[in-house]
């Protein structure tokens, strides 16, 4: 690996975080490896943070800053620029409700340098709670080499990780956007990056989270319930036959009640590749609509 090279950028999205990025920004000043690109991705905030991150003391901290302000259409919305415009070879999400432990950006970055050769898609470590504990599950071990889709999905590892992308592997994708919804799982994505290439799994938290009320996490599922149409394109990459079939049932399960909120006819619900297991998962589904329905839109 060229010496001094810039590998990683951290990719930041934000609506209306001016308070809690402060922190995160601290976070990152206090990094053992400042040789790293900030990327602030606004996504229409009506706060103060654009003039936050612009007043910004360089004499603070070594990194640089890129800020980019856009119109408000959600978290993917924001990706999808990071996508297209991240140059390092590394690109690493953080909330903006988030921080860092110290170590972080100097462990992805030697880790990096041990497996760059493995033809990996990314690096996946442990999220955990501001007190240093885990979120979740830990990795079946440490150093796993392994499908990001077998060892999240088909093992069931829970909890929200820390992904490090390999950023030429999300060069060719992006978040479909859908009229009047602004949130899709970002697993829409991470499953279909992991049919190209396997994934680091390291048992270590480098990355530490708050859910904060307001937050996509505390929304929960009656956010998913009021953008559908994402709903269905990712439980639709969970039907595939790469994945185990108490999984595509369920997600079959959760496209079917995401076809119902979405109001949409039996000839669109129907075009996909999986009709048989469309139709077995109708019936299951409907009835967890109803359930929802009741449940959820009075919210």
């Amino acid at each position: 690996m060229e010496e001094n090279k810039t590998i990683v950028t951290v990719v930041t999205p934000t609506y209306n975080r001016e308070k809690e990025i402060v922190n995160l920004y601290k976070s990152l000043c206090l990094q053992t490896n400042q040789n790293f690109l900030w990327m602030v991705i606004d996504d229409g905030s009506t706060d103060n943070t654009e003039g936050f991150i612009k007043s910004l003391d360089n004499g603070s901290h070594s990194f640089t800053i890129k800020y980019i302000k856009k119109d408000n259409g959600g978290k993917h919305t924001a990706l999808n620029i990071a996508f297209e415009i991240v140059n390092t070879e590394l690109l690493f999400i953080v909330d903006s409700d988030d921080v860092l432990t110290p170590q972080a950006i100097e462990t992805v970055v030697n880790d990096w340098d041990k497996y760059h050769d493995y033809q990996l898609c990314g690096i996946s470590y442990l999220r955990g709670y501001p007190d240093g504990n885990p979120i979740g599950d830990l990795f079946p071990k440490d150093n796993l080499i392994d499908s990001f889709a077998k060892v999240r999905i088909n093992r069931h590892i829970e909890g929200d990780k820390a992904e490090v992308w390999v950023t030429n592997y999300l060069k060719g994708f992006r978040f479909p956007v859908f009229p009047g919804e602004k949130f899709i799982g970002e697993n829409y994505i991470w499953l279909q990056v992991s049919k190209l290439a396997n994934m680091l799994f390291r048992n270590e938290v480098i990355y530490q989270t708050q859910y904060l009320e307001g937050g996509l996490t505390k929304l929960g599922r009656p956010l998913r319930i009021k953008c559908p149409h994402g709903g269905m394109a990712s439980s639709l990459v969970v039907m595939s036959p790469d994945f185990n079939l108490r999984n595509r049932i369920k997600n079959g399960i959760l496209y079917a009640c995401y076809s119902f909120f979405a109001k949409i006819g039996w000839r669109e619900k129907y075009n996909i590749p999986y009709k048989g297991l469309l139709t077995l998962c109708i019936p299951f589904g409907y009835v967890l609509y109803k359930y929802w329905k009741k449940k959820y839109m009075c919210l």
